[in-house]
């Protein structure tokens, strides 16, 4: 009786470290689905962890299905694994609903799946763009994007209407409406403003971007080249408080010139 008594206790010792040490791992699990970092932000920015909010800080991991979410005045942009930047707006909603980036495996195979449900963004591919099997898209209220080797820009341009503006690439437009190719015109002069800080930023530089207007129950606009207004109001939309500042100095210093 004392024996059997001694390894019923042990076994129940043993179910019960096995249960300690089999929690820990599946918490490690799940953090295994990091997608990229908080690369810059402004003002209030939360990251919605499993139904858990915390306020955004610069390094802090992104992984799959965490909601991002600005308020008023704010900005936050993330880098993927693969050095894709996507940069969103002020009371802005975004999603990463899957990812996938193995250029070394035989299947040389990307995913990026975004859901912006609410805000401006732009959206710059990093290496992903390079694999032969590719998949880059975003999804918006109003429109499916698909995206090719590109930079490209989407938010609310009126009450009721959303704008999707090419300045490098192409991307495909479509919703239940219809469907618009956006292709991008050769580079002429900068409108999205240079993004290189101290922090080890890209630069970007491109043209008057071609762009298609979305209205809730009709399909895309023709493509049509947005000219400067529209254009610096959208990039206005996603642009840093630091970088206006910086903007606004550099045009200084080269008016006082000869």
């Amino acid at each position: 009786m004392q024996c059997q008594r001694t390894l019923t206790r042990l076994t129940l010792f043993g179910a019960a470290l096995l249960f300690v040490l089999v929690l820990p791992q599946t918490g490690r699990a799940q953090s295994t689905d990091r997608v990229g970092v908080v690369e810059r932000l402004q003002g209030d920015v939360s990251i919605v962890h499993f139904g858990n909010s915390a306020k955004a800080t610069e390094g802090m991991a992104i992984s799959l299905k965490d909601q991002l979410v600005t308020g008023a005045d704010a900005r936050l942009q993330i880098m993927l694994a693969d050095d894709t930047q996507i940069t969103l707006g002020e009371n802005a909603k975004a999603v990463i609903k899957e990812y996938h980036f193995s250029p070394f495996s035989s299947g040389n195979r990307g995913v990026v799946l975004v859901e912006v449900s609410k805000g401006a963004f732009l959206f710059t591919t990093g290496r992903i763009s390079q694999l032969a099997d590719k998949r880059i898209e975003v999804k918006t209220a109003l429109a499916n994007l698909m995206a090719k080797g590109t930079e490209f820009w989407g938010g609310p341009t009126g009450e009721d209407t959303e704008g999707v503006a090419v300045f490098e690439g192409s991307v495909d437009v479509s919703n239940e409406g219809g469907a618009v190719v956006l292709y991008a015109r050769a580079l002429t002069q900068s409108r999205v403003q240079s993004q290189t800080l101290a922090s080890g930023l890209r630069s970007r530089s491109s043209t008057d971007p071609i762009g298609t207007t979305l209205t809730r129950g009709q399909g895309p606009s023709q493509a049509v080249i947005w000219q400067q207004e529209k254009t610096d109001r959208a990039v206005a939309a996603v642009t840093f408080r630091s970088e206006i500042a910086r903007n606004f100095f550099t045009i200084s210093g080269n008016s006082s010139g000869p």
